[in-house]
């Protein structure tokens, strides 16, 4: 069984769903591919046979919306206040990122070509250089943050954005662009965490340069109060991550890869996701649990990992829809997280644990063998064993106490199988009531919990 993090999105999350027969492009209100041949997408929170459209009708309305925009005047850096340069750029790019219909941003392949278009889009056409390439340089990094640096295509890609980037900096420098420092440390995140992507030495070493980059930025605008302590929180946040960030670079090239300081990152993460719910469950919150959920799994909190996907799958279900990409990776992410991994007394490497038969004799397994990835459920075989020879993996696998005679009112509680003791043959279990300290157990006193009861959900 695969112990690494359930958090990589489906690949289905990133593809816009067909659509259904008799669908048209509500921009040109044609059925089926345009004149190149491509074919209508649909990658926001539309629902039925609504949102759909010519990829190019996309770009073309959001071009022609856009110049409207700039025909009425455009704020010109160094002339007009800087919050009206702000608020213009908080708002300028809306039609090329965000859904008309639904008011939602477009998601995977779908912004990725928009992305590219606006790039191009502004290059021809923005007036005020500066502000140009401060825009620029915004959907920019969130181009960089789409790419995989594991692929030799994206990795070629990113590795010309971050020159691009970095040069825009430089020029940009002296100019007078409101908010600066913000712009050029978020350019530092961005290109640090695509070369985090690499997994090299090098890779690591430059997103650990990046980082500290962003960090001394941090730094800076923390003596700007009164230009940045309006951000408040997030502010806060952002450079908790930038210090999790850089101690993890610096575990990896150690080559301890352990637990590092989970408490911290779980409680950055947790805070993270408040921040986001409190600002309303739209895609960000979505994502932001996600992380939470994957930062979680990690710390082997199995069980608060499961809650908390589930309510994803439901939230992003009911404001997005089934075929929503955020819908779609949770759904995929949280049937990972389900899967009981454990192991057999007599037998070496991982299996999946299905159910209990026999009022809980036997144990029902898939593969005999160890698990290889990827899997090909078809070709994997069920068998039973007896429960007893069933042991918990200790990477959270959810249990059930039973059967103790001495601590007997601990009977019956559920929580995660995270660690083991050798020398007493014991699982540290540490229960779901957070009253109670993690109890050490004997195999045959733990039952695989398949289905979670109804506990506290997060909210």
């Amino acid at each position: 069984m695969s112990s690494t993090s359930p958090s990589s999105s489906s690949p289905s999350a990133n593809v816009a769903p067909p659509p259904p027969d008799g669908a048209s492009c509500w921009l040109c209100l044609e059925e089926g591919p345009d004149d190149s041949g491509a074919p209508l997408v649909r990658n926001c929170s539309c629902r039925g046979s609504s949102g759909f459209a010519h990829l190019s009708c996309i770009i073309e309305y959001a071009g022609n919306t856009t110049r409207q925009i700039i025909h009425r005047g455009v704020p010109t850096v160094g002339k007009d206040s800087a919050t009206e340069v702000r608020n213009f750029a908080t708002g300028y790019g809306d039609a090329f990122f965000k859904c008309p219909n639904c008011k939602q941003d477009y998601q995977g392949d779908l912004k990725g070509g928009i992305t590219k278009a606006f790039l191009s889009f502004n290059q021809t056409v923005f007036p005020d250089q500066n502000l140009h390439k401060s825009l620029q340089m915004g959907k920019a990094t969130n181009r960089l943050r789409q790419l995989d640096a594991a692929s030799n295509a994206d990795r070629i890609e990113g590795e010309e954005l971050v020159s691009k980037l970095l040069a825009s900096i430089e020029e940009l420098k002296q100019s007078g662009v409101p908010l600066f420092d913000m712009i050029e440390a978020n350019v530092y995140v961005h290109c640090a965490g695509f070369h985090g992507g690499m997994s090299s030495d090098e890779g690591l070493k430059k997103a650990k340069s990046f980082y500290q980059k962003a960090r001394d930025k941090y730094v800076i605008m923390g003596g700007k109060a009164d230009k940045y302590m309006t951000m408040g929180r997030k502010f806060d946040l952002d450079m908790r991550e930038i210090n999790i960030k850089i101690g993890q670079i610096e575990s990896r090239l150690r080559g301890s890869i352990g637990r590092q300081d989970k408490a911290a990152e779980i409680k950055l993460y947790r805070d993270k996701y408040d921040c986001f719910v409190e600002d309303g469950n739209d895609v960000r919150t979505v994502n932001a649990g996600i992380k939470l959920a994957n930062v979680l799994y990690n710390a082997y909190r199995t069980i608060e990992t499961e809650q908390l996907l589930d309510k994803m799958v439901t939230t992003s279900h009911r404001l997005h829809g089934p075929d929503h990409r955020c819908t779609v990776n949770a759904m995929s992410i949280l049937k990972r997280v389900k899967e009981r991994c454990v192991s057999l007394e007599c037998e070496e490497g991982w299996f999946e644990a299905l159910q209990y038969e026999n009022d809980g004799e036997k144990c029902v397994l898939r593969v005999k063998g160890p698990i290889k990835e990827p899997r090909v459920m078809e070709e994997e075989q069920t068998f039973k064993v007896d429960s007893a020879q069933v042991r918990p993996c200790l990477k959270g696998t959810p249990v059930e106490l039973f059967g103790l005679k001495r601590a007997d009112h601990l009977n019956g509680m559920i929580g995660d199988a995270r660690d083991y003791c050798d020398s007493t043959d014991r699982f540290v279990v540490h229960l779901e009531d957070k009253g109670w300290k993690p109890v050490k157990v004997k195999p045959a006193n733990l039952r695989v919990v398949f289905e979670l009861p109804d506990l506290k959900i997060l909210d």
